[in-house]
């Protein structure tokens, strides 16, 4: 708001919601308001009192001054003494460095991208919205003829009634509360996987709606009119990992697999004379798997630069690299990241379209083929009953319930906080990782005047507005500082590519 106007900040020094999530990763909220309650026992003036809600909501401008100052003084008195009172704790749990070093100095750059916004394709999103609506009545047509009859889509019950009393499928699970067949994206997907066809194509239909719904119609409307470029937000006190997250437009789960959603991508766009400049870590989640496992095989695999997707079908279907077939190596690359995910054979089975059985085989082919994976995780997962957390590579941590954490547990039994707990070392890793880049990265821009800048932040992802004539060489300084952000036994590898939107981008030597 103040950069706005024209006043840019020196930089923060503390942050009382940051420093609260750090100490307390796993809880939903760390935001003013339940923080003053919790600590101080004190209710702060609610935006509803000054503002109202629903259509009688008035704007702040409207508020009388002498309300507006009592509210604004309040919160920042509240977020001076949660400073105060919880930064000493930084200390003893091992996070003031990650605090000082690295979160804090992050809300400049945040604050950059969300200022910078992103330029967007209006006439092309508006293309799309028309070819998906036609391609959702196609669907629809083609749903109807499989059920025998028209009906809505959008109906559980008429839903209901199509899959299970008519066509006979089996219930794959039910409803928490009426006990009724569930109709939800879970059970589509497992009856999919057992070869029906109409659940493929109600998946297909709530894919395309969704985008159409979330992106493609949604973020004209979300354009600044003074700038004219959509503005999100990032988050950086809500995912547990530490991984960043955006709201208002959510950017970060854009699909890129299917072609729909590669489509709207093309519709970020650089301003004339400008490119989209696109810097993304190579299967960074593996290469951390690589380094903690010790895995040599798969760190052969990353010091050569080898396809580990390839060298990892190779294994489990025992046949030279040289002859792994595309589906083969498809597998390997699901299997891959399931184990990461800590996905059990009857997820990997859905997502294959395969039998539980065959699925399950998959997995442990896998483990017999990598057991320093398995014996890694079994590892951390005895370092998280023991000390009750799990930490990162830089003192990052989330706790975990002991007692959730269970002395002998199988791979197929683990339950949610078993895998979430598994989760936690890498994805974390890689978010802080990813932020120690970004911080990197936004100090070298602006200590060379650069022109460039960083617009998006999008999971293992950088995204960039860069001169045309400045592209190699900003290339070349975003994949240096990516690369040597952090030290590991395996390299990191950074891809760069520039182009005139987000999709059409073609790589940068």
């Amino acid at each position: 708001m103040l950069r706005a106007h024209g006043v840019e900040l020196a930089g923060v020094v503390g942050d009382s919601m940051i420093a609260h999530y750090l100490l307390h990763a796993g809880e939903r909220t760390h935001n003013l308001d339940d923080l003053t309650q919790t600590y101080f026992g004190h209710a702060n003036i609610s935006i509803k009192e000054l503002i109202g809600k629903g259509k009688k909501q008035i704007t702040m401008a409207e508020v009388p001054v002498e309300k507006v100052r009592d509210y604004a003084a309040e919160d920042a008195d509240a977020a001076w003494r949660l400073a105060e009172k919880l930064e000493p704790e930084l200390e003893p749990a091992g996070l003031r460095t990650l605090y000082d070093t690295l979160e804090i100095p992050l809300i400049d750059v945040l604050a950059e991208l969300e200022f910078n916004g992103v330029l967007l394709d209006l006439p092309l999103l508006a293309k799309l919205s028309v070819d998906m609506q036609g391609t959702l009545e196609t669907i629809e047509q083609e749903v109807h003829s499989l059920a025998g009859q028209a009906f809505n889509l959008a109906s559980p019950k008429q839903l209901r009634e199509i899959l299970f009393d008519r066509m006979k499928l089996p219930v794959q699970k039910r409803t928490g509360t009426t006990n009724e067949p569930s109709t939800d994206q879970e059970s589509l997907e497992r009856l999919a996987a057992l070869g029906h066809e109409l659940p493929k194509k109600l998946i297909a239909h709530r894919q395309v709606a969704k985008l159409k719904g979330t992106y493609v119609d949604a973020l004209p409307a979300l354009v600044n009119p003074k700038t004219g470029r959509v503005h999100t937000s990032f988050n950086q006190t809500v995912a547990s990992t530490g991984r960043l997250s955006s709201s208002d437009p959510n950017l970060q789960n854009i699909p890129a697999r299917t072609e729909q959603g590669r489509q709207i991508r093309a519709a970020f766009i650089a301003p004339p004379g400008w490119q989209i400049l696109t810097a993304d870590y190579s299967q960074i989640e593996l290469r951390l798997l690589a380094h903690f496992t010790d895995d040599p095989n798969l760190k052969q695999a990353f010091a050569e630069d080898r396809d580990v997707h390839t060298r990892v079908a190779a294994e489990i279907f025992k046949v030279a690299e040289a002859d792994v077939t595309k589906e083969q190596r498809g597998v390997a690359k699901t299997v891959n990241f399931g184990v990461l995910y800590g996905m059990s054979a009857a997820g990997l089975a859905v997502r294959l379209e395969i039998d539980k059985k065959t699925a399950a085989k998959f997995i442990d082919d896998y483990f017999a083929r990598f057991p320093t994976v398995l014996a890694y995780q079994d590892r951390l997962l005895a370092t998280a009953r023991r000390t009750g957390f799990v930490g990162t590579i830089l003192g990052r941590r989330r706790a975990f319930d002991p007692s959730a954490i269970r002395p002998q547990s199988t791979y197929e039994q683990r339950n949610g906080a078993e895998r979430e707990a598994i989760n936690m070392e890498i994805q974390g890793s890689a978010a802080d990782l990813m932020k120690l880049a970004m911080l990197n990265v936004y100090r070298r821009l602006r200590a060379e005047n650069r022109r460039a800048k960083m617009l998006l932040s999008v999971h293992d992802e950088l995204v960039f507005e860069v001169p045309a004539d400045e592209v190699p060489a900003t290339g070349e300084l975003v994949r240096h500082e990516m690369t040597a952000a952090m030290t590991f036994s395996v390299p990191l590898k950074v891809d760069v590519a520039a182009g005139p939107n987000w999709l059409d981008v073609e790589d940068v030597a």
